[in-house]
């Protein structure tokens, strides 16, 4: 566990699963609906797939998350019963000409969900959580898998529709995204812009509901704080992740770094 030694002045929220797009049944629309948060990057994906007859569920779907989506898609274009199925339709292995068509079409349909409105809700006690570390000096910054203009689509609703706002954001299109620590750094040095005061890795704080997000905060040097019911993955999953704290959702954010790190 990192050593506490001054004032946390950053902390750095994944967005779908940790701030919104959190759990629930939407089945009524998707009938494949898992209950899970996080469902706005699985959906295009999903639904591009079955537009090339190609069956992959939800779970299989989930387990790159976290990461930036044209890995993400690489990824599960490699899992074994996707190539097969990919295969028998198309009598080749899938080309790199191949990924760049499926991304066109994945984007289309992220730029569509990621905006919907079941979709785009904050998880309960966002709002709350932000305006305590706000009050406790700590700046926030927004990370994402997303690129760059449904990432900025998303933090324009959160503003304007849910008075929800970081103070600095990044994401995987910007600079290298999760397990790598880059983003994290991308806000720390976006805050160094706006307050000329620079930031020690053990003043920052990573809270995401993946295990890549909290990889990504263990090699940053920050505090990390898994979230294991809002979002993409279980306890299980993100504890092996070895963070510092795992608490069920946001809600519990602020209590753990006033009260635990900062203690």
């Amino acid at each position: 566990m990192n050593r506490y030694s001054k004032q946390i002045k950053l902390v750095v929220f994944d967005t779908a699963g940790t701030i919104c797009d959190g759990p629930g049944d939407l089945s009524a629309r998707w009938k494949e609906d898992d209950g899970k948060g996080c469902k706005a990057p699985v959906i295009p994906f999903h639904e591009m797939l079955l537009n090339h007859d190609i069956e992959c569920d939800w779970a299989t779907i989930r387990k790159p998350m976290g990461t930036y989506k044209p890995i993400h898609l690489k990824m599960l274009m490699e899992d074994a019963s996707v190539k097969s199925q990919w295969m028998a339709k198309y009598g080749k292995s899938y080309d790199q000409n191949d990924l760049d068509l499926l991304l066109v079409e994945y984007r289309e349909l992220l730029s569509k969900y990621i905006i919907d409105e079941d979709l785009a809700q904050p998880i309960a006690g966002t709002k709350e959580c932000f305006e305590r570390l706000r009050e406790g000096g700590c700046g926030i910054g927004f990370d994402t898998g997303y690129f760059s203009s449904d990432a900025k689509a998303l933090n324009d609703v959160l503003e304007k529709t849910f008075d929800i706002k970081a103070d600095v954001t990044t994401n995987g299109e910007i600079v290298p995204g999760r397990p790598s620590p880059f983003m994290i750094f991308d806000c720390m040095q976006k805050m160094y812009e706006i307050n000329h005061e620079a930031i020690s890795c053990n003043q920052v704080v990573k809270v995401d509901d993946t295990a890549v997000g909290i990889e990504s905060g263990n090699r940053a040097g920050a505090w990390t704080i898994g979230v294991y019911a809002s979002g993409s993955d279980d306890y299980e999953t993100l504890s092996a992740a070895n963070p510092d704290f795992l608490v069920p959702d946001i809600k519990y954010v602020a209590d753990i770094i006033f009260g635990t790190i900062g203690a």
